[in-house]
């Protein structure tokens, strides 16, 4: 969970910023970076986000969650 918590956003703003750095190639199908973008968002969305995963190990630790 601690895992999850940290690479979702860092996946998903990666992938953002790769389509950024390849410009209209990146959502074109010459090139696979749109892919990777869609992947890290539907991966974020069906396994939990950041926030829940926190709220997850807080509630494991017996923390309050920020």
């Amino acid at each position: 969970m601690v895992a999850q918590a940290y690479a979702a956003p860092v996946a998903v703003r990666a992938a953002e910023e790769a389509v950024q750095l390849h410009g209209g190639i990146g959502m074109t199908w010459e090139h696979p970076v749109h892919l990777y973008l869609k992947r890290a968002k539907a991966d974020s969305i069906a396994y939990g986000t950041a926030g829940h995963h926190r709220t997850s190990v807080a509630e494991l630790v017996a923390l309050p969650a920020p």
